[in-house]
């Protein structure tokens, strides 16, 4: 098995994979001041719970777009398992064609996902990735990566919300089941998650007219489940373990190379 970790803004989610299939996986909030200690007693409890016994663990590989926390995740990580993770970056083989301005710039989850997305899914193909923001990446017919939209996602619109207008509150990011609300916390939710999806509705109407043809589309992430319900755009396939998967593909590229 190897132990797979995607650290984001909001959320470390590990997973348990086993040659390309994903076991489990489990959620951590994201806390910037915690100790490597702190992470490392948290993972292992959820590991504990799916009963990984995390000195049979195979390999470890690490996916971070929070780099003030990377060292602190991988220690956390070695200390649990006894391995060095492989953190995804520079030197690491991925066999993705990044045709960016400069391929550097692309986040190693927008990686993981384009490798898993073509791997099990029709070309082209866009994943969306709704996690603090909404990273939307477009992998073209042969394979290549050609770019992507990365627009405020479902936290980043109720926090905005709560804290820059001074008559409304948090609320709890949820469909209210109609469009017009009639009260300040229904018309809040309506607003976060049906913009949400009509926003990802429009840009993947803008995607395919640039294409020149319909992309299948995965969507994968926190709030996934909490949007696609509501778009109108037909036939999205939702896939939480695609990350995970992206990053098996990444660890087992690797040693090949070895």
């Amino acid at each position: 098995m190897i132990l797979t970790i995607d650290l984001s803004n909001s959320h470390l989610t590990m997973g348990g994979v086993v040659e390309g299939r994903v076991m489990f996986s489990c959620d951590l909030t994201t806390v910037k001041f915690r100790t490597p200690d702190e992470y490392c007693v948290l993972m292992g409890l959820m590991l504990e719970r799916h009963q990984v016994d995390c000195r049979k663990l195979e390999g470890c590989i690490l996916s971070s777009v929070v780099p003030e926390l990377t060292l602190t995740v991988r220690r956390a990580a070695e200390m649990l398992t006894g391995l060095a993770p492989m953190v995804v970056g520079p030197g690491v083989k991925t066999g993705l064609n990044i045709r960016l301005d400069d391929p550097s710039e692309l986040g190693s989850d927008f990686v993981a996902a384009s490798l898993a997305a073509q791997a099990r899914y029709p070309l082209p193909v866009a994943t969306v990735a709704m996690d603090t923001a909404m990273g939307i990446g477009v992998t073209d017919a042969t394979g290549s990566y050609i770019g992507g939209v990365i627009a405020p996602g479902v936290m980043i619109s109720t926090s905005a919300l709560s804290s820059r207008a001074s008559l409304l509150h948090n609320v709890v990011p949820q469909a209210p089941g109609h469009i017009i609300c009639k009260s300040t916390d229904e018309s809040m939710r309506s607003g976060i998650i049906y913009g949400a999806a009509a926003m990802l509705d429009g840009l993947l109407t803008g995607i395919d007219e640039e294409l020149g043809q319909p992309v299948t589309v995965v969507a994968t992430g926190v709030w996934a489940e909490a949007v696609i319900p509501h778009c109108r755009r037909q036939g999205i396939h939702l896939d939480k373990d695609l990350i995970h998967e992206g990053l098996w593909l990444i660890w087992k590229r690797n040693q090949r190379k070895k």
